[in-house]
């Protein structure tokens, strides 16, 4: 597909995100209003997901064709089970280990960022990539500074705060596809 024939395609489906973009704020607002309920909710689906996951891949495994494959598939399906268990019957456990796994990802991701955008010194706008990597240390740290506390609310926050950026986005996009030529 062309990319102007891409275009036309959105600007005649730019209702659809006109619906999504308000239904991704309405859901990023609850999410921001209930961070604690989101982020049980977040978590209970993560392990749901993985439960099914483990099923599929141990199932999967027996028609790997070798049994090295075999193994591997039927080694990874039970850590699926194992973790998607773990989460489902021991949420504040599950919700801590998360957010612990969130600072530490975004710190990792932060310090990254960081150093890339000292590598790229040289291209413009170079500095809104250390801008985001210095946000993603100082959320890290204010993070694991309110821990276990920050526990029960980060990350329904967080996702909240996703949906409530991507339906403005796509509120905005919307709008201007009306006004494309």
């Amino acid at each position: 597909m062309s990319g102007n024939s891409m275009v036309q395609n959105l600007q005649a489906n730019r209702g659809w995100l006109l619906v999504l973009g308000i239904a991704y704020v309405i859901l990023g607002w609850v999410a921001i209003g209930y961070p604690m309920a989101a982020t049980i909710a977040i978590e209970m689906l993560l392990g749901y997901i993985l439960l099914v996951g483990g099923v599929i891949a141990i199932v999967g495994s027996f028609f790997s064709g070798n049994w090295k494959n075999l193994i591997l598939i039927l080694l990874s399906g039970i850590l699926y089970i194992f973790v998607g268990f773990f989460l489902v019957t021991n949420m504040k456990e599950g919700v801590i280990t998360l957010t612990l796994l969130l600072a530490a990802f975004l710190l990792v991701e932060g310090i990254f960022k960081i150093i890339h955008s000292f590598q790229v010194k040289t291209a413009q706008n170079w500095v809104w990539i250390l801008i985001s990597g210095l946000a993603s240390v100082i959320l890290a740290i204010m993070i694991w500074a309110e821990f276990p506390q920050s526990s029960a609310f980060v990350i329904g926050l967080l996702v909240g705060i996703y949906f409530l950026i991507n339906g403005f986005s796509l509120i905005m996009f919307s709008f201007a596809l009306k006004d494309a030529k």
